[in-house]
């Protein structure tokens, strides 16, 4: 049987290392630019986007294709309200290596083709006010407990020093976020992980409500002038970067930066035991301009009571050629205070590494990523991310991503990927392979 092996795994690193040059500012998490291509619709302020996205690559034994095909229409309407929906068409294919008659054959136990809607909400600005209702991607502040697409409501308001954000709906296996309408996780799935199996298949099976108090100890009230322009703490479209950069920072800059409090809950039909979560969380500013991000959260669940506790900290360079490199380390520990307790909220959606995609029931894990910004045109990004798993089945994943925009339209991103477990240890002893380059049009 062929195998991506490491020597063709580092000839395709070196491939990709050459093609630098400058940098995309979506997330690598979330690599779509579907945002980003918003254009008025024949001259009015209504908005629409498409996206068309072919994938092709190579795990171990298996040869995998992903494709998927989006548009978004952002409708605006009276007074600061708009009308969002965006939905369309994913197929996927996953074959042997060495089964050349298997082209157009897909895994027999999961369907390859799929229509669906990711969002379709209905949302409108108040001052200091964002509100949301309908089905929509959401996170509920900072913390490690909800990235979620859900149907329900998401409302943020400001009070100076005080924000405070509130998520209340309904998950279905349908529309989760590795729900049917994913492109990327029937591709890998080397531990046959269903990632929804806990998840309802009719609206109040599983359900989420929670809140969050964000509070600036060193917030000053900004000077009344006579400007029209207000600031809004909220962005419907952009990623709220928990380590913003601050590179004006001075020594005077206060220890504390935030104190973030959590309370949240998950109930339903199938959810025989709800679970209860409280927590806390402090971001500091340490010495050397590095930013430190501590907190806890508690689960009181019936013989799964456990405290989850997390620690990151980034240092941001900024270089006079306009690149930056972002440094990360964290570790997110876990103590039982049942025996065997898991951290099991439904909806967290961590997923972190490419191919093994670990959430809470992985804790405890340490991460670690470098990611550098090129100047230019081409808007070049890489980055290098490490993940660990310290019980369990000892997963670890080393995964470097390169991305590029060769036209105004056209963004490549190439992913490479090895990862250890105890979990196929047997069946891969060297470990896995995966080789894979997304490219993305965007109109």
């Amino acid at each position: 049987m062929k195998k991506l092996n490491l020597r063709t795994l580092r000839n395709l690193t070196l491939i990709s290392l050459v093609l630098s040059a400058a940098p995309v500012y979506a997330q690598m998490q979330c690599r779509t630019t579907l945002g980003s291509h918003l254009s008025p619709i024949m001259g009015t302020d209504h908005l629409m986007a498409f996206e068309a996205t072919m994938a092709p690559g190579i795990i171990t034994d298996y040869r995998i294709q992903g494709g998927m095909y989006l548009v978004a229409f952002d409708f605006s309407l009276w007074k600061q309200s708009n009308l969002y929906f965006e939905g369309g068409y994913k197929n996927w294919s996953k074959v042997e290596l060495d089964d050349d008659g298997a082209n157009d054959i897909n895994l027999p136990e999961l369907d390859s083709r799929h229509i669906g809607v990711r969002q379709f909400f209905y949302s409108f600005e108040l001052p200091k006010t964002d509100v949301k209702l309908g089905l929509h991607e959401t996170k509920l502040g900072n913390y490690l407990l909800v990235d979620e697409r859900i149907l329900g409501a998401s409302i943020d308001r400001n009070f100076g020093a005080v924000d405070i954000n509130f998520r209340a709906g309904t998950v279905l296996q349908n529309f989760a976020r590795m729900g049917q309408f994913c492109a990327n996780r029937h591709l890998y799935n080397l531990t046959q992980d269903n990632f929804t199996e806990n998840i309802g298949e009719k609206p109040g099976e599983t359900n989420l409500v929670g809140a969050v108090i964000n509070w600036n100890p060193h917030y000053q009230a900004p000077v009344e002038s006579s400007s029209d322009d207000e600031f809004s703490e909220f962005d419907d479209f952009g990623d709220f970067d928990e380590f913003s950069d601050d590179s004006g920072m001075e020594d005077s800059t206060p220890l504390v930066n935030n104190i973030g409090l959590i309370v949240y809950q998950e109930m339903g039909s199938i959810i025989d035991d709800p679970k209860q979560y409280v927590g806390s969380l402090i971001d500091l500013n340490l010495p050397g301009e590095i930013s430190l991000r501590t907190g806890a959260v508690y689960q009181s669940l019936e013989d799964n009571n456990a405290l989850v506790f997390i620690m990151q900290s980034r240092k941001a360079f900024m270089w006079n050629s306009g690149m930056n490199t972002d440094v990360i380390v964290s570790y997110i520990g876990q103590s039982d205070v049942d025996d065997s307790a898991i951290f099991q909220p439904l909806f967290s959606n961590l997923f972190i590494g490419e191919v093994m995609r670990m959430d809470a029931t992985s804790f405890p894990l340490w991460t670690a990523e470098v990611k550098h910004r090129f100047g230019g045109k081409l808007r070049y990004k890489t980055a290098l991310k490490a993940v660990g798993q310290v019980e369990g089945d000892k997963t670890q994943e080393i995964d470097l991503e390169n991305s590029i925009h060769l036209l105004k339209h056209v963004q490549a991103t190439l992913l490479l990927s090895h990862v250890e477990s105890d979990a196929f240890a047997v069946d891969f002893p060297d470990g896995v392979n995966m080789a894979r380059m997304e490219v993305r049009v965007a109109f």
